[in-house]
């Protein structure tokens, strides 16, 4: 059942996905909530870490730039965990070592590795990659680093498991459930290889009854029923007067670049031209660096 601590109202689909995840815990099967962004997978995430912190602490890796993100979420679903941040400086092995049940330690992909050997001594109980295509280059130390990692349940959330090759799965897999695919030499040789160069529709069928079970995907039109009105909120912004003349200053010179073109020197004005200055104008009205 959902925890009764969490200070949250799911929506159906993402009890569902708590059910689901709290299924996989219940095996120690690794898990990819790979939902569309904006459907909550950090709620739903949440609500299974609720489940599994009375056996041990958990651990969150994530972008730097959502770390912060994720304490405030934490702190505002789930006030009974005990959030903490790793430090970027000294201390981080008696930090670490000293976690306990009902603690959260949120750290980064960049931490990640340089923190890997007392990050690889803790049993965690639950880890979650967020943004896990973070993970998807076997080669990189982080990803090295998070297969080195104990834990009953490791859940990564990714919109897009898949990006570019295949190969970006085995490396996510073997993070999340080692072993499943085999090794890297053998995945190439049984599925990337026959599906990326052949378009073997067997080799595809077989690779997706594999993972089914552990990839669970919704999308926004299959819930749209459940989701509220899309509000939209128009923010009008007035540039400071240095920027506003950095601006004026960019748009003239603009205006100059395009005399010629105008006059029909360089073979005429071109479209390209003309949105290569928008888009400076753009960046500007963003922000002069």
């Amino acid at each position: 059942t959902v925890p009764s601590t969490l200070q949250a109202e799911l929506r159906d689909y993402q009890v569902e996905g708590f059910h689901w995840l709290s299924r996989l815990a219940h095996w120690q099967a690794g898990a990819c909530l790979a939902d569309d962004m904006g459907l909550g997978k950090t709620v739903q995430a949440i609500t299974a870490m609720l489940e599994q912190a009375p056996h041990g602490p958990c651990l969150v890796i994530a972008p730097t730039s959502v770390c912060h993100n994720w304490e405030r979420e934490l702190e505002r679903f789930a006030p009974t965990l005990t959030v903490q941040r790793l430090g970027a400086t000294a201390g981080r092995e008696e930090q670490i070592a000293a976690l306990k049940a009902m603690d959260v330690l949120v750290t980064s992909y960049g931490l990640l590795h340089q923190a890997a050997d007392p990050l690889a001594a803790i049993d965690w109980q639950m880890v979650v990659f967020d943004e896990a295509q973070a993970v998807k280059n076997a080669e990189t130390r982080r990803a090295q680093a998070a297969q080195r990692l104990r834990a009953q349940f490791r859940l990564a959330l990714s919109g897009t498991p898949i990006e570019n090759y295949l190969d970006e799965l085995w490396s996510l897999f073997a993070v999340i459930n080692p072993g499943l695919l085999g090794s890297r030499e053998s995945f190439t040789r049984r599925f990337a290889t026959p599906i990326e160069r052949n378009r073997s529709d067997g080799a595809l069928h077989a690779l997706r009854a594999l993972i089914r079970p552990f990839i669970l995907r919704r999308t926004k039109s299959a819930v749209l029923a459940e989701l509220p009105p899309r509000t939209e909120v128009t923010l009008e912004i007035d540039l400071p007067d240095d920027e506003r003349a950095f601006y004026e200053a960019v748009r003239r010179r603009a205006r100059e670049a395009q005399a010629p073109l105008r006059d029909g020197g360089a073979g005429g004005q071109t479209p390209i031209h003309i949105l290569a200055e928008i888009t400076r104008l753009r960046r500007a009205s963003s922000h002069p660096r």
